[in-house]
């Protein structure tokens, strides 16, 4: 594949919420640790990234609720299958004869697979596993298979692995895909930590809301009153995220397929947009105060097999008298990677100056190339 992607990334992600609720828990308040510290899941930024993505309907995203028209009713895991990639593999077992020979045996398989082929047309042979026949054909944007041999029940997750790696969300964060055809496990290229508030206060309060419709079950004195409630809010908070990417977790997966379904520069390329502008892009009424200020992507060079160390302690939000915006300081991630600029590949870094600010020490960072994670306009002229 000419633009498969093939490095190791490390990187991690900061997200600002200001009087809102990133991430909430099922009592509707902010997560925390058990030492006060507030946090957000992986999946919280997993959704916004999906949420993200699948706007321009450009590429096939699998985990998002779709409904039916008919009822609204949310599609269970089969009937997202169905809506994006078509039918299930249908299934033709040839059953041998008990003096059939293995020779006249094989033929007479090709021979039901010809027939086939004549009898519906534009099917066509892609693949052949142990006297059974893999064969597809092309509707619109879906593809329909059908396995016809010896045991085709045995080869039925190839094709379904193959359609699933066509979903870019399964290419980045792989997949547990439990259906009715089976358990299968994908191992994601890329990995997303929870995201730990690493701002020193943990400041959460609840306040009142009122709705303007009564309850009409209510049966206290105020049940011809309006509707009261409450929501629960962070004062302020900085929640880095650290992700890794790395090409080779679904590599094995991928051969014993097709070897199609691989990473490609392009989904980077997606990964990076959706990941510095999704959680931004993402409003509603408990999330519009969340939006993103900062990343950094560090790409080793290839065949690289260093660990870098997690980004939570490395980098400090804090706290500036004279300024409403908070001061970024990478000196610690700098020294790091000053050691191993003969391993790097590059350095990306996309921060919001109209939240942050920073010392001009980030752009000495070997390689390094700072953006405006709003615009990706250059701060400064990036290192060739």
């Amino acid at each position: 594949m000419e633009n498969r992607f093939n490095s190791r990334v490390f990187g991690a992600v900061l997200v600002k919420a200001t009087v809102a609720n990133y991430n909430a828990d099922f009592t509707g308040s902010p997560r925390t640790l058990p030492n006060g510290v507030v946090y957000a899941t992986d999946k919280a930024l997993k959704y916004a990234i999906r949420n993200y993505l699948k706007l321009d309907n450009q590429d096939k995203i699998f985990f998002t609720t779709r409904y039916k028209k008919e009822n609204m009713q949310p599609l269970d895991i089969d009937e997202t299958y169905i809506e994006l990639f078509g039918e299930y593999p249908s299934l033709k077992e040839i059953k041998k004869n008990k003096s059939e020979k293995d020779d006249k045996y094989s033929l007479r398989i090709k021979e039901e697979v010809d027939k086939f082929i004549g009898e519906n047309n534009g099917y066509a042979i892609v693949n052949t596993i142990k006297n059974n026949y893999l064969l597809k054909k092309e509707i619109d944007d879906k593809t329909n298979f059908v396995i016809i041999g010896q045991k085709p029940d045995d080869i039925k997750r190839v094709p379904i692995l193959q359609n699933l790696f066509k979903a870019l969300d399964i290419r980045l964060f792989g997949a547990t895909f439990a259906s009715k055809e089976g358990n299968i496990s994908i191992h994601g290229n890329t990995q997303i930590t929870h995201g730990i508030n690493i701002y020193a206060q943990n400041n959460i309060f609840i306040e009142d809301i009122v709705s303007p419709f009564r309850n009409s079950s209510d049966t206290s004195d105020e049940k011809m009153q309006t509707t009261k409630g409450i929501q629960t809010v962070l004062e302020e908070g900085h929640y880095l995220h650290n992700f890794t990417i790395n090409p080779k977790n679904s590599e094995e997966l991928i051969k014993l397929i097709d070897n199609k379904g691989y990473l490609t520069t392009d989904d980077i390329d997606k990964f990076k947009e959706a990941i510095n502008r999704g959680v931004s892009y993402l409003d509603s009424a408990s999330k519009i105060g969340v939006e993103n200020e900062f990343s950094i992507f560090v790409t080793l060079n290839k065949n690289v097999k260093i660990q870098l160390p997690s980004f939570t302690t490395l980098i400090k939000v804090t706290e500036q008298e004279e300024s409403f915006k908070r001061r970024l300081n990478l000196s610690e991630v700098k020294n790091i990677l000053d050691d191993l600029s003969d391993k790097i590949s590059k350095v990306e870094i996309y921060i919001d100056s109209t939240k942050l600010d920073y010392e001009n020490e980030i752009f000495e960072i070997p390689k390094v190339c700072v953006k405006s994670i709003i615009s990706d306009k250059e701060l400064k002229k990036c290192q060739e």
